[in-house]
């Protein structure tokens, strides 16, 4: 009876001792290195998947016949093939940059110039400020180095197909404007954490996730309040049969309505959305400009000397003017829309997703928590010295322990995302707006370009949403 805890204890100490052997910075650094590569090759490879049906694919499916002319799957094939050309460069970068980054020790390098400007601005070394600064620095960088991506995806791919409403000017002061908002925010948030993290040491994983619930809640009511009219107009639903349908729809259901507005998403882009934000009972719903029913912009035609091909062209577009083509969505679709919204709303999605994300929140904060001080982990990026960033090694763990552990856990998300997703066309459906919705499908994929056919593995793991085909043929189905 008193040999077996002796051996048991032996035999853990042995284990433990094998195992230290192999916890070295040199081995963390090359399993960073191999499993970051190894997933940014895997999603390069999952895109190349479907690089291939846009490649391959050139007339419209019989299944999908119905829904989709010739004229724009061809233009939606085009469009996504341009992405997915431009994606796989900027991919490529990435990945190039990440290694190079990786290689030189720029966390490194980026907290040790923070430190000397933190010296130079207070005359003293503070850690806190010194980790605002690292953030600041990193921030500056990333935009920087991501602005020509950002200028040619706009001013080329989405011009080319029509897209981009912005100006050069326009674009620059966008940009400037986010990054002066967005960064004192992000300096208060990770001045609090960093605060959080040396003032209870071991033991601040609860303390960190409480005040990660609490400033969640905040930003959840400032940003569309406070945040979101800084850089959008936001204008209240003229009165009209429109505002009509929708305030009866949210009374019919319950929906704690307070206003509606229209955004102009239009003068950035021709995309559209809608969608509705607020907590308890005051909630609003916003539609972009670009989801109303308009008609479509035609060039115009080339001048021509020769009268009779002047009065030619003009009676062509006399008796054409009938048939203009329109995007958007009418009345009736628009309120299938929001319905599909409202569906999220019923089935409480949004907190059942806020739930998931903070319990899986404080089991990477507690998990972090045991290695955060580990020497091995800032050894293999560079780190040196008696003093180590606390706030700084908490995310060099949460990024690179994590890394598989991420993956895995947003395929979970996808699949209970598209389910969510299922779920409030069910909504829609069981209000009797079945055809509207299927209506409203089909047209903001044809106005957006969204090409409607899909890679299986592509779409089983990186698909948020159901394609349009699984969606029309579950609202179809007779319960």
């Amino acid at each position: 009876m008193d040999k077996n805890p002796t051996i048991s204890f032996d035999f853990l100490h042995i284990m433990s001792a094998n195992l230290s052997k192999y916890w070295t910075p040199v081995n963390f650094f090359y399993y960073s290195f191999f499993a970051s590569n190894l997933i940014h090759l895997w999603d390069i490879y999952l895109h190349y998947r479907q690089h291939k049906v846009y490649n391959q694919k050139h007339k419209v499916p019989v299944e999908l016949a119905q829904y989709v002319d010739e004229d724009n799957f061809s233009k939606a094939r085009i469009y996504n093939l341009d992405k997915s050309n431009f994606g796989f460069i900027r991919d490529l970068f990435g990945l190039i940059q990440k290694n190079v980054f990786l290689w030189i020790y720029m966390p490194a390098r980026m907290w040790y110039l923070s430190t000397n400007l933190t010296l130079e601005l207070l005359g003293r070394e503070h850690e806190i400020v010194s980790t605002m600064l690292f953030f600041f620095l990193q921030s500056a960088l990333s935009t920087v180095l991501d602005l020509p991506f950002s200028i040619y995806s706009n001013f080329v791919i989405e011009e080319r197909h029509g897209f981009n409403k912005y100006t050069m000017r326009f674009f620059i002061w966008d940009m400037i404007k986010k990054f002066l908002v967005f960064q004192p925010i992000v300096a208060g948030l990770v001045g609090g954490a960093t605060y959080i993290v040396i003032r209870f040491e071991d033991q601040f994983f609860l303390y960190l996730w409480l005040f990660s619930i609490t400033m969640t809640f905040i930003l959840m009511v400032i940003y569309p309040s406070v945040i979101a009219p800084l850089f959008d107009k936001y204008t209240p639903l003229e009165e009209g049969s429109l505002r009509t349908r929708i305030q009866k729809l949210a009374s019919d259901i319950h929906f704690p309505l307070k206003n509606i507005f229209v955004v102009d998403g239009s003068k950035r882009s021709g995309h559209s959305n809608a969608y509705f934000f607020g907590v308890f009972k005051s909630k609003q719903i916003v539609l972009y400009d670009t989801l109303f029913e308009r008609e479509e912009e035609k060039p115009q035609p080339e001048s021509t000397d020769d009268s009779d091909d002047k009065d030619k062209l003009i009676k062509e577009d006399l008796s054409n003017k009938e048939q203009k083509k329109k995007s958007g969505c009418t009345e009736k679709e628009i309120v299938a829309i929001i319905c599909h919204e409202l569906g999220h709303w019923n089935h409480s999605h949004i907190y059942k997703n806020l739930f998931i994300s903070l319990v899986n929140m404080f089991f990477i904060f507690m998990i972090a928590s045991i290695f955060y001080k580990d020497r091995v982990i800032f050894e293999a990026f560079g780190f040196r010295g008696e003093k180590m960033p606390c706030f700084i090694g908490l995310l060099l763990v949460i990024e690179n322990i994590f890394l598989i552990y991420f993956e895995v856990f947003n395929f979970f998300m996808s699949i209970i995302s598209r389910k969510f997703e299922f779920q409030a066309d069910d909504f829609a459906k069981n209000l009797n707006f079945r055809s509207e919705l299927i209506n409203a499908l089909v047209k903001l994929n044809k106005d957006n370009l969204s090409f409607p056919v899909y890679d299986w593995l592509y779409s089983a793991l990186l698909h948020s949403h159901p394609p349009i085909l699984d969606r029309i043929t579950a609202l179809k189905k007779i319960d």
